[in-house]
């Protein structure tokens, strides 16, 4: 169960008291749940927090950067990217739901297995259509889930869409065959292969489709300044129409790098929303503002590249988690981080209290980094980070002085330059890396086993490629939970990463705005929320 609000952080949501309790008794129930995907019945989508929200208005969203592209492929699925620009345009085919951690259809009616992940079958709801007036279909999620394979096309999600066998049924239904049986392949669906876009815009090639995108979701996008803003309007035809939706006549997004800026923006009412990763900007909109809150899986942490040296020795990795406490960061930035433990957060039901990073002790630190150096493999390192993370490693950087036979540089990037470098190139002694991860899977697999083409830190451990690969082939909650805590065991034997904060994000909202409801790892479901209520 991966996905849902955590009750150190959220505020209690504005509904009545029942509803909170039936909300914290389906974070539970959520353990005995299968992921097979769920029905059409309007019943299976959770509402969205306060009041429903009145038709028509326009709201203005904040967003880190510009984006690159408005397609599937090469735009940055994250809350605090443009994933709410994603689902603006396209809505998904299938979610997860904070509230259950289930697959939800949304697009879809359903994506269902009747063999233990071997096969999975897709039905699409009838009478959707593109914004252009073309069928939504069959078809369209076969073109778009082959040209993530493309090499030319450079999808960032190409390896979670490679190896798959489709088959259009009827113009409603598609039949998948993953290249190995995947009882979660839902859930691999859900966050990342979720958007689809119109074969019409394909059809023009990807620089026209991401310039000039055309999606199934609540609204179109009218204009765009490159660097400054994109503006939304309506979708007339939007399949949900009949229902009221989408409840907004404009969307504008602009794009605000400085996140104390943002802040103050929202604040003062020159913008509506943000989505936001740290918590000190959390912690202050629930006193001044709204904010829907989420605990998420992976946190703030330094990846090791084990393919290079120092790191490529375990006492070099045990040296650094030993001399660092992860606790120092929120006390003397007051950024509100919450130290963590292990890469899972603690409230998780797959956190296994068992496994956790050892604790500073600085005594031993000091022996490995004098034992190390004696041997000729003194840790000296760079520590390549983006802009976001300077103040955290300034202070590892003051706190490592305080020891012998360690060196440590930072090297600070734009966020291009930085993926180039960490995700691309692997080019790295040791990084700064976040993860939100609404669910385990298909990420920590991706992230972490050794046969994964996304394994960006060459971690190589049996006994975490079992876990990983026990944990993939069963939905049974009981199942995963022990394969999870024993990959997390092996994460704190051989610490490929050393995680200092736990994941959160949310979205902040000024008090004129209703209706917001998130998904995946903090997205908006666009199509609900408005001015008022």
């Amino acid at each position: 169960m991966p996905w849902r609000p955590d009750p150190r952080r959220t505020p209690p949501r504005r509904t009545a008291p029942r509803r909170r309790a039936a909300a914290a008794l389906s974070a539970v129930l959520a353990l005995a749940a299968t992921a097979c995907g769920g029905g059409s019945d309007d019943k299976d989508a959770p509402a969205a927090s306060g009041a429903a929200a009145k038709t028509g208005g326009s709201l203005t969203m904040l967003a880190l950067a510009d984006s690159r592209a408005l397609d599937p492929f090469t735009a940055s699925g994250v809350a605090v990217a443009d994933e709410p620009r994603l689902s603006a345009l396209y809505d998904p085919l299938v979610y997860l739901d904070d509230a259950d951690g289930k697959v939800k259809p949304h697009l879809a009616e359903g994506l269902t297995t009747a063999d233990n992940g071997a096969t999975w079958t897709l039905k699409l709801r009838p009478g959707v259509k593109f914004s252009d007036g073309t069928d939504f279909n069959a078809d369209a999620v076969k073109l778009t889930w082959e040209m993530h394979t493309k090499p030319e096309n450079r999808s960032t999600q190409a390896s979670y869409a490679s190896g798959l066998t489709l088959q259009v049924v009827d113009p409603l239904t598609l039949s998948i065959t993953p290249k190995a049986p995947n009882p979660n392949f839902d859930r691999l669906v859900a966050t990342r292969l979720t958007y689809i876009e119109a074969p019409s815009a394909l059809a023009k090639g990807l620089t026209e489709a991401g310039a000039k995108p055309v999606g199934a979701g609540p609204f179109i996008l009218q204009s765009w300044t490159r660097g400054s803003e994109q503006v939304f309007v309506r979708n007339p035809d939007y399949w949900q129409k009949d229902k009221g939706l989408p409840k907004l006549d404009k969307l504008t997004i602009k794009a605000v790098q400085d996140r104390e800026q943002q802040y103050t923006t929202v604040k003062a009412g020159g913008a509506d929303l943000v989505a936001s990763s740290y918590p000190e900007y959390l912690d202050r909109a629930k006193k001044e503002l709204q904010v829907s809150q989420l605990s998420l899986i992976g946190g703030q942490h330094i990846a090791f590249n084990l393919r290079q040296a120092p790191f490529d020795d375990i006492r070099a990795r045990r040296a650094i988690a030993l001399a660092l406490d992860p606790a120092e960061v929120p006390k003397v930035l007051g950024n509100g981080f919450v130290p963590a433990k292990n890469f899972f957060d603690q409230t998780s039901p797959f956190f296994d209290p068992a496994a956790a990073q050892p604790a500073q002790n600085k005594e031993e630190a000091q022996k490995l980094f004098d034992e190390l150096a004696a041997e000729g493999k003194k840790v000296d390192f760079t520590y390549t980070i983006s802009q976001t993370g300077v103040k955290v490693a300034e202070l590892m950087k003051s706190r490592l002085e305080q020891f012998r036979n360690v060196s440590m540089r930072i090297e600070a990037l734009d966020v291009a330059a930085f993926v180039a470098k960490f995700n691309v190139q692997r080019n790295y002694q040791a990084g700064q890396y976040q993860s939100w991860l609404p669910d385990p899977e298909p990420e920590m697999w991706s992230l972490f086993h050794s046969a994964s083409p996304l394994n960006q830190n060459g971690w190589k451990n049996p006994a975490a490629d079992k876990a990983l690969d026990d944990a993939r082939a069963s939905t049974d909650p009981a199942v995963r939970k022990q394969a999870y805590a024993a990959l997390q065991q092996a994460m704190v034997a051989d610490l490929p990463v050393w995680v200092y904060a736990e994941s959160t994000v949310g979205i902040i909202y000024g008090k004129n705005v209703s209706g917001v409801q998130v998904y995946n790892a903090g997205s908006l479901f666009m199509d609900r929320v408005g001015v008022g209520g």
